[in-house]
């Protein structure tokens, strides 16, 4: 993203914060970058297409942070906690563009704004439903889409209490309380051996797909492409590139061959330089396999 693009962003944010999406003009955000409404156009052919960069620009702010936090951590119950703070964080840091969201009818939605927002609905289910599994193994199958909207709900009661009643909770008593709420859930669905009511089939029908490239993965393959490409000054050497084309293609089916991801994960780790991401994505392969 080119640094006036990213300029344009972060000042729109504040003006639709301030202002609202539709009472902030064009003419206004220009002014206030501090370049004419011709230069505006350059970067961005409408105001609703701005709009929609500010909602991806926040997007992978906040899941970026995410995803790193996993990659970075062993224990899945730590990385879950740290991620529902990070999560917290960083929609209280916007607080009042979020605010905007609720109050503000009505908003523009056209095809590309509605497949945002289903898809930053299906990442926020699929990040509870993914650290649920890692928490619990896969006994909790059966119940982990139910337990993910469960948690998913609860996490927005509290969003809203902070936000539109302004409310505050420490997001880190709030991570353990939330955590220790599922285990309630979770211990007492195991126990009882009930039927859920919201199959992950189901909610993969409504909400998902859930089997989509699983985002931690998504995550380590782009950094061990990016220290690749630094290691090598740009040119990595072929087998490197094709293993890890391979190597992405295969995760991204919904039955991977474990023997293809083996083997592509033996020739990546011939390269110390992305070894230890090797090695990640190796015990993340095994831990959801």
């Amino acid at each position: 993203m080119k640094q006036k693009e990213k300029a344009i962003i972060e000042t729109a944010i504040k003006l639709f914060a301030k202002k609202g999406y539709n009472s902030t003009s064009v003419q206004e955000i220009a002014k206030e970058c501090q370049i004419s409404k011709g230069a505006f156009y350059i970067y961005f052919k409408s105001k609703e297409a701005l709009l929609l960069s500010v909602l991806h620009y926040y997007y992978d702010k906040v899941f970026t942070r995410i995803h790193k936090i996993q990659t970075e951590n062993d224990n899945p119950r730590d990385a879950y906690r740290k991620q529902l703070i990070v999560f917290f964080e960083n929609i209280l840091e916007h607080k009042e563009f979020i605010q905007m969201q609720f109050m503000e009818r009505p908003l523009p939605v056209n095809g590309e704004i509605e497949a945002f927002a289903k898809k930053m609905r299906s990442a926020t289910l699929r990040l509870h439903i993914e650290n649920i599994r890692n928490i619990y193994g896969k006994d909790i199958d059966p119940y982990s889409a139910e337990l993910c909207f469960m948690i998913s709900g609860m996490s927005e009661v509290y969003l809203e209490l902070m936000i539109l009643l302004h409310h505050s909770f420490d997001l880190h008593t709030l991570a353990g309380h939330i955590l220790n709420r599922l285990d309630d859930l979770a211990n007492g669905m195991m126990k009882r051996k009930e039927k859920s009511l919201i199959s992950i089939e189901k909610a993969d029908e409504w909400f998902g797909p859930f089997y989509t490239f699983d985002p931690l993965k998504e995550a380590l393959i782009k950094e061990m492409r990016i220290k690749a490409d630094k290691h090598f000054d740009g040119a990595p050497p072929s087998d490197l590139t094709e293993s890890l084309d391979i190597l992405e293609d295969e995760l991204k089916k919904r039955q991977p061959k474990n023997a293809i991801i083996k083997g592509m994960l033996l020739n990546i780790k011939e390269y110390e330089a992305l070894r230890k991401e090797a090695d990640k994505l190796d015990r993340l392969v095994k831990r959801s396999s």
